[in-house]
């Protein structure tokens, strides 16, 4: 039995509906506009206390004002308030440093460094060809002023900055020459230097333990992959058991090259997915069907970043291999480069990187299938690039997890008969980036400035 609605009743229905619909909107609206005006009232909070700032320095303040240092420090500032470790202002400048960078040439002296003990800039490695190496500098020098100033009066990035400029500019370099000769005394020693074109190594290529390829990688940038894969070639003709990639000390770099050296190692799927902060994801690289089939290890440490993360965990996610060493430094964030309108630029992470299974890794890190540490004096000649692959507890462990995996390995880790003279050959052009993070266990160090 159905009942009949009258007219006005049908009407009365339909205005309390729409009343309500209105309502409901008008609601939302009221949020929405509160919540922007909110917003807008903190931002011109912010910026009525740095005009009040402002205004008390330009009238009291003693000393005088550089227009652009402040405008930079202010922008840095700012920047890291976000409390987003990936995010960072470059100055005008320091951006086209950058840019520089991503192509593998840099304008500068032409040194890798490491902080020592005293705060001072130990060269660990002169590039052939660059500016340093002509103006007499060696391995092993310690730089100990900078234009005269101290370099334990300054940071240790704002040390390593300095050592980049403009083509034809000059830095003068003061050094502590270690004594030649048992015996002999230190020399304190002053080097002119001007500034040139440089191009930084990122693969290392060896043969370790008799017949086990090794390459190491200390950065993805431009015409790495390129490289990569042709020593990778070079070491599959010459009959290894199985393969070393070492990600120790790797700062990252680009997404696209990472994946260029990938696809040789994984099965087809996917390689590089990202969710942004609206929880949309994003495949951005999938590998092709065309893997190697050789045991794997991957060798990461605590200051693995970025992209080098993500390239182990998917080894150990297709399970294309083992990772071995440390947790990695869980720095998972894609970030974008925005520049504005000076010429300057910010970077900030706009979404996170995913695992294949869909977890992100960022402020977690990838954890090791075999865990194996450095003692303290191992992890200095590494942070130096002093550490020989047969000395190198880690690099062992790596070999020793090839075994695990069916490598038929002819000098097994510890046996008399390993290979002690195998000396690594490096090539490539990368980038050279500054950088004084580094391992809890090693020394700070920079790549070649």
């Amino acid at each position: 039995m159905s009942r009949k609605i009258s007219l006005g009743a049908g009407i009365a229905l339909a205005a309390v509906a729409s009343a309500i619909t209105v309502s409901l909107t008008y609601v939302y609206a009221m949020n929405s506009f509160n919540e922007k005006m909110a917003d807008v009232n903190e931002r011109q909070a912010m910026y009525t206390k740095l005009s009040e700032i402002d205004q008390k320095v330009r009238q009291d303040y003693v000393g005088s004002i550089d227009e652009k240092t402040l405008e930079d420090a202010i922008c840095t500032g700012y920047v890291a308030g976000l409390g987003d470790a990936g995010a960072k202002y470059y100055s005008a400048e320091l951006f086209q440093q950058y840019q520089a960078g991503l192509t593998g040439k840099n304008v500068g002296v032409g040194v890798t460094t490491v902080q020592d003990e005293d705060g001072n800039m130990e060269i660990v490695d002169v590039l052939p060809g660059s500016a340093g190496e002509k103006a007499g500098l060696k391995k092993g020098d310690v730089v100990v002023a900078l234009d005269g100033k101290e370099v334990v009066r300054l940071t240790y990035g704002e040390a390593v900055n300095k050592l980049d400029g403009q083509v034809g500019t000059t830095v003068e370099l003061t050094v502590l020459r270690p004594a030649q000769e048992e015996g002999g005394t230190a020399e304190t020693l002053s080097f002119p230097v001007t500034r040139a074109e440089y191009v930084q190594r990122t693969i290392t290529s060896a043969t370790i333990n008799g017949n086990v390829g090794y390459l190491a990688v200390s950065q993805f940038r431009e015409g790495a992959d390129n490289q990569f894969n042709t020593e990778l070639s070079a070491l599959l003709k010459s009959g290894i058991s199985g393969l070393v990639i070492d990600l120790r000390n790797n700062s990252g770099g680009d997404m696209g090259i990472m994946s260029g050296m990938l696809d040789v190692l994984l099965p087809a799927g996917t390689m590089v997915s990202s969710r942004d902060s609206a929880g949309t994801v994003e495949v951005e690289y999938t590998s092709s069907a065309n893997e190697i089939g050789i045991p794997i290890s991957v060798l990461v440490n605590g200051s693995t970043y970025g992209v080098a993360e993500l390239f182990a965990a998917d080894i150990q996610d297709y399970k294309k291999g083992l990772v071995v060493g440390e947790q990695t430094a869980g720095r998972g964030e894609k970030q974008d480069i925005i520049q504005l309108s000076d010429g300057s630029a910010v970077m900030l992470s706009v979404a996170e990187y995913l695992r294949v299974g869909g977890d992100a890794f960022s402020g977690t890190g990838i954890t090791p299938d075999v865990e194996k540490s450095l003692d303290e004096e191992q992890a200095a000649l590494l942070a130096r690039r002093q550490l020989a692959p047969e000395n190198d507890a880690q690099v062992q462990a790596a070999v020793t997890a090839l075994v695990q995996q069916g490598a038929a390995v002819s000098q097994l880790p510890g046996s008399s008969s390993q290979d002690a003279s195998s000396e690594p050959a490096e090539s490539g052009e990368s980038d050279a980036s500054s950088t004084a993070e580094g391992d809890s266990s090693s020394e700070p160090s920079s790549e070649a400035e």
